[in-house]
């Protein structure tokens, strides 16, 4: 069984850039004009928040078994898991994936997360 995601918590500078560990590229916020805009790199599993999975890798959905499902299914998924966005992303089996939790203090509890795996 291939292990579950490796992880790592932002909580004090939960606001600093998240750039991807293998390549670099600045995963959100990359273009001055749109600090929400995403950019994923080809080891970019994933990036959610506490409210919704805004992308999804075809290797993050094989590895949850999501590969057949739409959107609205996986987020009936997710909002049925126990520990929401960040349970059903720590379930990722993908080989030396990393997690970065970055977590807005109280009263906030808002969560980012982020997800990365070298290409096989």
């Amino acid at each position: 069984m291939t292990p579950s995601i490796q992880r790592t918590e932002l909580k004090t500078h939960y606001y600093t850039p998240v750039h991807c560990p293998f390549c670099g590229t600045r995963v959100i916020g990359a273009d001055p004009a749109d600090e929400t805009r995403i950019t994923a790199c080809p080891h970019t599993l994933f990036i959610a928040h506490d409210t919704a999975v805004e992308y999804r890798s075809p290797r993050f959905d094989a590895s949850l078994g999501l590969e057949r499902l739409s959107d609205a299914e996986v987020e009936s998924r997710w909002q049925q898991d126990d520990g929401g966005v960040d349970g059903f992303t720590d379930r990722v089996s993908v080989p030396d994936a990393i997690k970065v939790a970055a977590y807005a203090p109280a009263p906030s509890a808002y969560g980012s997360y982020y997800g990365f795996a070298p290409v096989e």
